[in-house]
């Protein structure tokens, strides 16, 4: 809410619904478009909901599309942030740290994932038909 508090409503806050439309979007969403682009993205996301309600209701005679808006704004950069990585050397200390805490799923995943070195989603969606525990391996199916 606070995101169309400081955006939103300055622009297009006493405009009647049935009179917003892609243009009235992209002036609110040109000033902050390139300077904070994940706030652009759930504005122009959440006008979209409040605009598909006002259809639903009849408050909007048509329905309004917005997938051209970003068309009329430049492309937004996407910075890579990397995470940071654990050296392979700090890794037994690292094991010992968690071999000392109490027992719990969370520590025990991580634990897999870490001895194993699969993505954590893998660990977090394995079940119990992908190991074969007699034979110590882990068959990780194809996920789509």
């Amino acid at each position: 809410m606070s995101s169309f508090e400081r955006h939103v409503f300055p622009r297009i806050g006493k405009t009647p619904s049935d009179r917003v439309d892609s243009a009235a979007v992209l002036n609110v969403l040109e000033p902050v478009w390139l300077s904070i682009p994940d706030t652009a993205r759930r504005i122009l996301q959440r006008i979209g909901a409040v605009l598909d309600f006002a259809h639903i209701k009849g408050l909007v005679p048509e329905e309004v599309s917005l997938r051209s808006v970003t068309r009329g704004l430049p492309r937004q950069s996407r910075q890579v942030t990397h995470r940071a990585a654990m050296t392979y050397g700090d890794i037994p200390a690292f094991m010992r740290v968690l071999a000392a805490l109490p027992p719990a799923v969370g520590r025990d995943a991580l634990k897999l994932t870490v001895l194993t070195a699969v993505r954590s989603n893998e660990t977090r969606y394995a079940t119990w038909g992908e190991f074969d525990l007699g034979a110590g391996t882990w068959s990780i199916p194809a996920r789509a």
